[in-house]
């Protein structure tokens, strides 16, 4: 019989619930424990989710239940403290996105665990997705000639100072599995039309009260350009249309010979375009890219909590049970880091009027040193 892991989960608010789901259902796991700063919020997932131990106190939970996996859902001001906890009590980590509010933070995360002999994964599910190799597969076979360039943009419905802490830090971690390791950084970004400035520094949630707290954002909208070590390039935008459709989240690879669409946040839309131009004019010949084995368990027949519980098993998974040898896992805090790091660039770039080279070596905050 497969060994079982004790896991533990700290932050029982909406999304919490969502990995409530995963661990409630896993079949490796032995869900012993809810754990929030609202005693009510931790007593009512577990009642819903047939959990025996409810706890207002995280570290009173990680010495009372001495958790094997501990899932980290509260609001990013959370995530340092509570991931060095956890390490130190000897639990692996699986840590909601963003990483951290500073690359300090993100740094000494990684170190703790590392320290500490436990795996550290963050929740930019998209990494577990098949897709992803056999699109990587076509590239290297090919398929779209010489790959150069990735066109990437996110779903809209907020403003890209809060969109870039928010979906932005998903869709930097997808990019990232195409173009590699980032050489440098340039960005723009706008408030009502101009120039973003220093006095435009607001918090998350005084931009917008419904949104997570993620502290200090900037920008109504976003153009950010990254040249990766691979020389693959890349434009990523952050355009605050006045609704989000997930439709239109995702990216292009494009090469020399075609083209290659990803859409959806969660499950994958593919699309294969061959032809050195896409004219308008001629009309547009995709070709839908299925993996049927994957649609069968990621499907669009499937809601999207149920995706994501297959997207966060397997990061799971990879966290309990590495290979042997052991490989990092599945959307690491190495990668979750490299993806604040976007953000952050981003922003110093702007703040520079310059392009900013990585890794960044002010690993502070640089909005805050900006205002």
């Amino acid at each position: 019989m497969p060994k079982r892991f004790r896991a533990a989960l700290i932050g029982c608010g909406s999304k919490g619930k969502d990995h409530a789901n995963t661990l409630a259902r896993h079949e490796r796991i032995e869900f012993v424990a809810c754990g929030d700063v609202r005693p009510e919020a931790a007593e009512a997932a577990a009642r819903e989710f047939g959990v025996p131990h409810a706890y207002g106190d995280p570290r009173a939970l990680l010495r009372a239940e001495k958790p094997d996996l501990v899932v980290i859902s509260t609001q990013v001001r959370q995530h340092h403290e509570l991931t060095l906890a956890a390490a130190e009590a000897g639990a692996h980590v699986f840590c909601e996105k963003p990483m951290a509010l500073t690359l300090v933070q993100a740094d000494e995360m990684i170190e703790a665990c590392r320290r500490a002999g436990v795996r550290l994964a963050i929740n930019h599910q998209k990494r577990a997705s098949a897709y992803n190799g056999h699109v990587r597969r076509m590239i290297e076979a090919g398929e779209i000639g010489d790959f150069y360039l990735i066109s990437a943009v996110s779903k809209g419905g907020r403003k890209a100072g809060n969109e870039l802490m928010e979906m932005g830090t998903h869709l930097f971690d997808y990019v990232r599995v195409f173009g590699g390791d980032v050489e440098w950084a340039h960005a723009h970004l706008t408030t009502e039309r101009r120039e973003a400035a220093s006095g435009d520094i607001r918090l998350s949630q005084e931009v917008n009260p419904r949104d997570r707290d993620a502290g200090l954002v900037l920008g109504e909208r976003a153009f950010c350009s990254y040249r990766f070590r691979s020389g693959v390039h890349a434009e990523v935008h952050f355009r605050m249309q006045p609704r989000t459709d997930d439709r239109e989240y995702g990216m292009d690879l494009i090469g020399s010979a075609g083209r290659i669409a990803l859409r959806r946040s969660v499950s994958t839309a593919a699309f294969l375009f061959r032809g050195t131009h896409q004219i308008l004019e001629e009309g547009v010949n995709w070709q839908p890219l299925r993996m049927p084995e994957e649609d069968a368990v990621t499907g669009t027949g499937l809601t999207t909590l149920e995706v994501n519980r297959v997207l966060q098993s397997r990061i799971i998974d990879s966290l309990v049970q590495p290979e042997n040898p052991p490989s990092p896992p599945i959307s690491s805090g190495e990668e979750g880091r490299a993806s604040l790091e976007m953000i952050h660039g981003a922003w110093e770039s702007h703040r520079r009027r310059a392009r900013v080279p990585f890794p960044l070596g002010d690993r502070g905050h640089p909005l805050e040193a900006w205002r």
